[in-house]
Protein backbone atom coordinates (compact mmCIF):
# COMPACT_ATOMS: atom_id res chain seq x y z
CA UNK A 1 0.00 0.00 0.00
CA UNK A 2 2.85 2.38 0.61
CA UNK A 3 4.00 2.43 -3.02
CA UNK A 4 0.53 3.51 -4.14
CA UNK A 5 0.43 6.24 -1.57
CA UNK A 6 3.87 7.45 -2.59
CA UNK A 7 2.84 7.54 -6.26
CA UNK A 8 -0.32 9.44 -5.29
CA UNK A 9 1.71 12.00 -3.35
CA UNK A 10 4.19 12.38 -6.20
CA UNK A 11 1.36 12.86 -8.69
CA UNK A 12 -0.22 15.52 -6.50
CA UNK A 13 3.02 17.38 -5.91
CA UNK A 14 3.97 17.34 -9.59
CA UNK A 15 0.47 18.47 -10.55
CA UNK A 16 0.68 21.46 -8.24
CA UNK A 17 4.07 22.52 -9.59
CA UNK A 18 2.85 22.16 -13.16
CA UNK A 19 -0.25 24.21 -12.35
CA UNK A 20 1.85 27.24 -11.35
CA UNK A 21 3.59 27.52 -14.70
CA UNK A 22 1.26 27.87 -17.67
CA UNK A 23 1.99 25.49 -20.52
CA UNK A 24 2.29 26.83 -24.05
CA UNK A 25 -0.05 25.66 -26.78
CA UNK A 26 1.54 24.06 -29.86
CA UNK A 27 0.20 24.66 -33.38
CA UNK A 28 1.36 23.39 -36.78
CA UNK A 29 3.39 20.58 -35.22
CA UNK A 30 5.47 18.63 -37.73
CA UNK A 31 7.69 15.67 -36.85
CA UNK A 32 9.82 14.19 -39.62
CA UNK A 33 12.17 11.27 -39.12
CA UNK A 34 15.10 10.50 -41.43
CA UNK A 35 17.72 7.75 -41.68
CA UNK A 36 20.36 9.97 -43.24
CA UNK A 37 23.20 7.43 -43.28
CA UNK A 38 21.22 4.21 -43.96
CA UNK A 39 22.37 2.87 -40.58
CA UNK A 40 19.01 2.67 -38.76
CA UNK A 41 19.96 5.67 -36.61
CA UNK A 42 16.96 8.00 -36.85
CA UNK A 43 17.28 11.78 -36.93
CA UNK A 44 14.13 13.53 -35.71
CA UNK A 45 13.22 17.05 -36.84
CA UNK A 46 10.39 18.68 -34.91
CA UNK A 47 9.00 22.05 -35.90
CA UNK A 48 6.08 23.84 -34.29
CA UNK A 49 4.59 27.20 -33.48
CA UNK A 50 4.05 27.93 -29.82
CA UNK A 51 1.71 30.48 -28.44
CA UNK A 52 1.53 31.35 -24.79
CA UNK A 53 -1.62 30.47 -22.89
CA UNK A 54 -4.27 33.17 -22.63
CA UNK A 55 -2.89 35.94 -20.46
CA UNK A 56 -4.77 38.37 -18.27
CA UNK A 57 -5.20 41.99 -19.24
CA UNK A 58 -2.50 43.05 -16.78
CA UNK A 59 0.19 40.85 -18.30
CA UNK A 60 2.20 41.89 -21.36
CA UNK A 61 1.50 40.41 -24.76
CA UNK A 62 3.88 37.64 -25.75
CA UNK A 63 4.27 36.95 -29.45
CA UNK A 64 3.99 33.37 -30.79
CA UNK A 65 7.34 31.66 -31.28
CA UNK A 66 8.50 29.19 -33.88
CA UNK A 67 10.73 26.33 -32.77
CA UNK A 68 12.89 23.79 -34.57
CA UNK A 69 14.39 20.86 -32.67
CA UNK A 70 16.72 18.25 -34.13
CA UNK A 71 17.54 15.13 -32.13
CA UNK A 72 19.01 11.70 -32.71
CA UNK A 73 19.28 8.52 -30.71
CA UNK A 74 22.45 7.56 -28.89
CA UNK A 75 23.79 4.02 -28.40
CA UNK A 76 21.38 3.43 -25.52
CA UNK A 77 18.41 4.42 -27.65
CA UNK A 78 17.83 7.71 -25.80
CA UNK A 79 17.16 10.92 -27.69
CA UNK A 80 19.97 13.49 -27.66
CA UNK A 81 19.36 17.11 -28.67
CA UNK A 82 21.55 18.16 -31.58
CA UNK A 83 20.08 21.58 -32.39
CA UNK A 84 17.38 23.89 -31.06
CA UNK A 85 16.15 27.18 -32.48
CA UNK A 86 13.41 29.46 -31.16
CA UNK A 87 12.44 32.75 -32.73
CA UNK A 88 9.57 35.14 -33.37
CA UNK A 89 9.00 37.89 -35.90
CA UNK A 90 10.66 40.52 -33.68
CA UNK A 91 13.92 38.53 -33.32
CA UNK A 92 14.59 37.37 -36.87
CA UNK A 93 17.66 39.64 -36.96
CA UNK A 94 19.25 37.54 -34.19
CA UNK A 95 17.82 34.06 -34.81
CA UNK A 96 16.46 33.21 -38.25
CA UNK A 97 13.41 31.02 -38.73
CA UNK A 98 14.48 27.50 -39.74
CA UNK A 99 12.01 25.78 -42.09
CA UNK A 100 12.89 22.21 -43.02
CA UNK A 101 12.52 21.58 -46.75
CA UNK A 102 13.73 17.96 -46.99
CA UNK A 103 16.68 15.62 -46.69
CA UNK A 104 19.03 15.68 -49.69
CA UNK A 105 22.34 14.10 -50.70
CA UNK A 106 23.98 17.40 -51.56
CA UNK A 107 27.53 16.17 -52.07
CA UNK A 108 26.76 12.73 -53.57
CA UNK A 109 28.47 10.67 -50.88
CA UNK A 110 25.43 8.52 -50.06
CA UNK A 111 24.72 10.32 -46.77
CA UNK A 112 21.78 12.64 -46.41
CA UNK A 113 21.93 16.25 -45.31
CA UNK A 114 19.13 18.54 -44.15
CA UNK A 115 18.00 21.38 -46.41
CA UNK A 116 16.47 24.38 -44.63
CA UNK A 117 15.06 27.73 -45.66
CA UNK A 118 16.45 30.30 -43.23
CA UNK A 119 14.29 33.41 -42.99
CA UNK A 120 15.72 36.50 -41.33
CA UNK A 121 14.67 40.12 -41.26
CA UNK A 122 16.79 40.68 -44.39
CA UNK A 123 15.14 37.97 -46.49
CA UNK A 124 15.44 34.22 -46.91
CA UNK A 125 18.13 31.86 -48.15
CA UNK A 126 18.77 28.14 -48.24
CA UNK A 127 21.18 26.27 -46.01
CA UNK A 128 22.42 22.67 -46.01
CA UNK A 129 23.56 20.99 -42.79
CA UNK A 130 25.16 17.62 -42.08
CA UNK A 131 23.99 16.00 -38.86
CA UNK A 132 26.93 14.65 -36.87
CA UNK A 133 26.84 12.79 -33.58
CA UNK A 134 26.57 15.95 -31.49
CA UNK A 135 25.81 19.00 -33.67
CA UNK A 136 24.89 20.37 -37.10
CA UNK A 137 27.78 21.02 -39.46
CA UNK A 138 27.04 23.73 -42.06
CA UNK A 139 27.93 22.64 -45.59
CA UNK A 140 26.29 25.64 -47.27
CA UNK A 141 24.60 28.77 -45.93
CA UNK A 142 23.27 31.21 -48.50
CA UNK A 143 22.91 34.92 -47.81
CA UNK A 144 19.62 36.77 -48.31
Amino acid sequence: MRPRRRRHLLANSSGKAAGKLPKPVFDDVSLRIFDLSNSNEPVLVLSAKTRPPAAGATEGFEEPKEITLIARTNLEGELKKIFFSQTDSRHLDVTPRMELIDAVDADGDGRGELLFRRTSDGGSAFAIYRVTSDHLWPLFEGTP
